[in-house]
């Protein structure tokens, strides 16, 4: 097994409880790398702000215990450059890749497009930052809660 790409890069946590009408009492949060977290981490990434099939965000968020009961102790969510609009879903590890490091570490950028994931996927971690599953959807197409689930069954069940 190979160490995930990326998995040093500093992303930006987004504050769960940040929204537009309380952006100046509610600070983003502190930068952090997926290699912060511990134990078994299940990343999906997805677009950011008026991209495609943004019905995943709350997928994610009103699913997550069968993501913790597929094996994931952490479920972090990565989207590209323009997330403000999607802060405050309630997501509590929803990061930004503000400078597309982590994009490009792991292939899901399209080629002249910096704003957005538009190659999406959904990677597994091991508790030592080592990639056990991956899958990665169709170009633009919308995934399911079942594939979701299934890259984190696959990998730690």
């Amino acid at each position: 097994m190979a160490q995930l790409p990326g998995i040093d890069v500093k992303l930006i946590r987004l504050n769960p409880e940040w929204s537009v009408e309380n952006a100046a009492s509610t600070a983003l949060e502190q930068n952090l790398s997926i290699g912060e977290f511990s134990g078994k981490r299940l990343i999906i990434t997805l677009p950011g702000a008026g991209g495609f099939c943004n019905k995943e965000f709350d997928q994610v968020k009103d699913n997550m215990d069968k993501f913790k009961g597929a094996g994931a102790d952490e479920v972090i969510v990565v989207v590209g450059t323009d997330i403000l609009s999607n802060a405050g879903r309630g997501l509590p590890n929803l990061f930004q890749d503000p400078d597309l490091e982590f994009a490009k570490a792991n292939s899901l950028q399209l080629d002249g497009v910096r704003s957005r994931y538009l190659h999406r996927a959904v990677i597994a971690v091991d508790a030592d930052g080592n990639e056990v599953n991956r899958e990665t959807a169709d170009l633009l197409g919308c995934r399911t809660v079942d594939a979701l689930v299934g890259v984190a069954q696959k990998a730690f069940g």
